[in-house]
């Protein structure tokens, strides 16, 4: 049940921010647009159904293993509950480990794994993460829309989307939060949006069924950062990550929504992608409550809104939680040593280690399930 090429996530992207001298700028506001749905795979003809709704296991290389079998239980009992949808996460370069030289199994068996739970899939290629590119070595300098890299990425697509059509896959991603970077490099939006153009041209000539998305931060709307509603327009479909809490530049650096701020963010999400259908990549939310504002009920309680919204808008097709397992201390160190080289302030260091340490469904120490599970089960039972 691997989910995930790398321990890296879309859920603290704007914390990144932070590394260029916790300073904001304003942008101008983006050119109004209304997205609408301009091809036969805008529809997700290859999902089967409405409302659909998933999760990923986590990114701890190992735990517990009272954790380890709470897990299994865990995801047995969401498959009883008829959660049909899964998604998967892989590196480029897990896939082309030298210049065409592929490494096919290294997908496949995932493929053939949720196949084999009667899961489609949802797959994420982040050519372009929240952190910048992942890409093979030998492109590393060349710019995101260069045509020797969009060739290559096509080169990939090549045996990609007929797999991912053999078991069951219905969308793709190529790229995650890629908005993270666009204040600071005013040239990438374009790259992002010729690269997007191309590849799904691409993607369309092999199987015009197979939907083409780019993956955004809905915290990027806060800051009106430009090029984000034309790469919507480009997509196929619309595809968020969105959190309940919200991040600041000051102490304290994230802050929980309330449930109208939680129903107006959602509808935000859908105004801006116009007529488009909606994937929502990664929704979660910390329980943390030592240095966060958090509690379990406060989790539980931003699951059952979205999830009520949701089932009153046809449009959100499908919802991943992010994620079942909270990241393990060792994880989160690692993750937090960069912040931590670069003297940002501890205070900010200490929130997003507990965010990340208590944004699981699950703790991490022992298995135990928080309240938030349950509603996630409710809503599996009631909306799959």
């Amino acid at each position: 049940m691997n989910t995930s090429g790398r321990n890296r996530v879309g859920f603290i992207g704007t914390a990144l921010l932070l590394l260029n001298l916790l300073c904001f700028t304003a942008c101008e506001e983006d050119e109004v647009m209304n997205p609408v749905i301009d091809s036969a795979a805008g529809e997700l003809p290859l999902l089967n159904g409405d409302n659909k709704i998933g999760m990923i296991i986590g990114f701890n290389p190992s735990n517990p293993a009272a954790t380890n079998d709470s897990i299994q239980a865990r995801w047995q009992e969401a498959l009883e509950a008829g959660m049909s949808v899964g998604r998967l996460q892989i590196d480029w370069t897990e896939l082309e480990p030298a210049p065409n030289t592929y490494d096919k199994k290294a997908l496949e068996e995932r493929l053939i794994d949720y196949h084999n739970q009667n899961l489609q899939t949802f797959l994420l290629i982040s050519a372009y993460d929240s952190e910048g590119p992942v890409i093979p070595a030998d492109l590393q300098r060349l710019s995101f829309d260069d045509p020797i890299l969009i060739n290559r990425f096509r080169s990939l697509m090549d045996w990609v989307i007929p797999m991912l059509v053999q078991y069951g896959g219905y969308l793709i991603s190529i790229s995650n939060e890629p908005d993270n970077a666009f204040n600071d490099e005013p040239q990438l939006p374009q790259q992002i949006l010729r690269f997007l153009k191309d590849v799904k041209s691409h993607i369309h000539g092999i199987n015009d069924q197979m939907a083409v998305t780019v993956t955004i931060a809905e915290g990027s709307l806060d800051d009106g950062r430009l090029g984000i509603p034309e790469i919507i327009n480009e997509c196929d479909v619309a595809c968020w990550n969105f959190y309940g809490s919200k991040f600041q530049f000051f102490d304290p650096y994230y802050s929980a929504q309330t449930e109208n701020e939680i129903k107006s963010d959602i509808q935000r999400m859908l105004a801006v992608s116009g007529e488009k259908k909606m994937v929502i990549q990664e929704l979660g939310m910390y329980s943390g409550n030592t240095t966060l504002d958090g509690s379990e009920e406060i989790q539980r309680n931003f699951f059952e809104v979205f999830f009520r919204e949701m089932e009153q808008q046809e449009r959100i097709k499908a919802a991943y939680n992010f994620q079942l397992v909270d990241w393990s201390p060792e994880v989160t160190e690692q993750y937090v040593e960069a912040f931590e080289e670069e003297g940002i302030p501890q205070e900010f260091i200490g929130q997003l280690s507990e965010s990340l340490e208590t944004v699981g469904l699950i703790n991490y120490s022992d298995g135990r399930s928080k309240s938030a599970w349950n509603e996630f089960i409710f809503w599996v039972e009631e909306m799959d």
